[in-house]
């Protein structure tokens, strides 16, 4: 167990300092939205675990951009891990309450429609089930075991980022017109459009021939699509 967690054990300090961070967030989070007119507390519990873990995520990609322009300041890459684990326990509890509290665990009537642009709850499962492989190999250990493999499952992320956006853009709209929603938005717009410079940038320098340019314009036609069918369609 020790050798599993062997980063967070070292580095202990931070990781508890993250944790009381991360927690008082959430906390926050679901503090807010309780606040707002007509929400029951089981809404409040829900939107604020959900508005969470997107928003840390959102932050974990926006931080490697940051890096990229700064490099001096990449030391900091276990923020950007600790913010995606972080933010997907987030997601977990956030499923729990819509799954076990919210529906009394009946599925059926969660995913009766299987058209996520008409039943948004099929994005969030997309979501989740692609972020679960990159939660789990989260470690240093995963790292070290894995080796090349471990890029490959990490670029994952990109995926189960483009499911949650359409999961949060298409759930509840009026959900988002708050000041919650609004930093969430505006974080995960900052963050498309730095991956998408970046991507530019590399993908141009490296004359368009890699399996990380092959995965962005995969990623790319996917948000298009996305829009197109949700708003167009």
């Amino acid at each position: 167990m020790a050798k599993l967690f062997e980063g967070a054990l070292r580095n202990w300090k931070f990781t508890f300092a993250f944790t009381v961070f991360a927690a008082l967030f959430v906390l926050l989070q679901i503090w807010y939205q309780s606040t707002l007119p007509n929400t029951i507390e089981l809404f409040a519990i829900i939107r604020g675990l959900g508005f969470s873990g997107a928003t840390m995520i959102a932050a974990s990609l926006f931080s490697s951009i940051v890096f990229r322009f700064y490099p001096k300041y990449a030391k900091f890459w276990t923020v950007r891990r600790a913010l995606g684990v972080a933010g997907f326990i987030a997601i977990v509890l956030h499923i729990y309450y819509v799954v076990f509290v919210g529906s009394g665990g009946d599925l059926v009537l969660l995913f009766s429609i299987l058209n996520p642009f008409q039943n948004p709850l099929v994005f969030g499962l997309l979501g989740f089930l692609i972020f679960l492989p990159v939660a789990l190999t989260s470690t240093d250990w995963a790292m070290q075991k894995l080796a090349g493999k471990w890029k490959a499952i990490h670029r994952l992320v990109y995926f189960g980022f483009w499911a949650s956006i359409f999961h949060f853009l298409l759930l509840n709209p009026p959900a988002l017109m708050n000041l919650a929603g609004f930093f969430l938005i505006a974080l995960t717009a900052a963050t498309l459009l730095g991956e998408l410079y970046w991507f530019i940038r590399v993908a141009g320098m490296k004359k368009y021939r890699s399996i990380g340019t092959l995965i962005g314009l995969i990623v790319i036609l996917l948000y298009l699509a996305g829009f197109y069918f949700a708003y167009f369609a």
